[in-house]
């Protein structure tokens, strides 16, 4: 069934929502993501900052969401929005649905005259090619890492 068939609706995340984002992060086994996004999404929700928050319906059947929030200085940064992640369910991907929660989320940094930002897996060509198509370009920062697990 094509987008333009059904209601698309991006709107500010609910509690009620939470039980939903479970549904649509479930279908993320397999792929090659974080399995604490459960933790992390409940904490972004209730956390201390002020969230953005976003999940897209259609049809009233929540099909994707977006995690983020505006941060003071970080790290040398200026103040600005960061999404902390997007999730679309596999059955609803490549139907611009990303492409709405971003333009939500970048719509608010608008008005809050701050830059939107993601901090992305430098192996993750997926997402950097979503990103980048919808006008993200790479900053000045660099992440440096060094393991200091004991070896056995």
């Amino acid at each position: 069934m094509q987008v333009e068939e059904q209601i698309m609706v991006i709107r500010r995340m609910v509690d009620e929502d939470m039980p939903k984002l479970e549904l649509i992060g479930g279908s993320l086994i397999g792929h090659p993501r974080a399995m604490s996004w459960q933790i992390e999404a409940d904490a972004e929700h209730r956390g201390y900052r002020p969230t953005m928050n976003f999940v897209a319906e259609l049809d009233e059947v929540v099909v994707g969401f977006l995690l983020g929030d505006i941060r003071s200085v970080w790290y040398g940064n200026d103040m600005g929005g960061w999404i902390h992640m997007v999730v679309i369910h596999p059955n609803y991907r490549h139907l611009g649905i990303g492409r709405r929660l971003v333009e939500a989320f970048c719509e608010v940094c608008e008005r809050n005259k701050v830059n939107a930002q993601v901090l992305l897996r430098d192996d993750d060509e997926q997402l950097k090619s979503f990103f980048k198509f919808g006008g993200f370009r790479n900053k000045d920062k660099v992440i440096l890492g060094k393991e200091c697990r004991a070896k056995k």
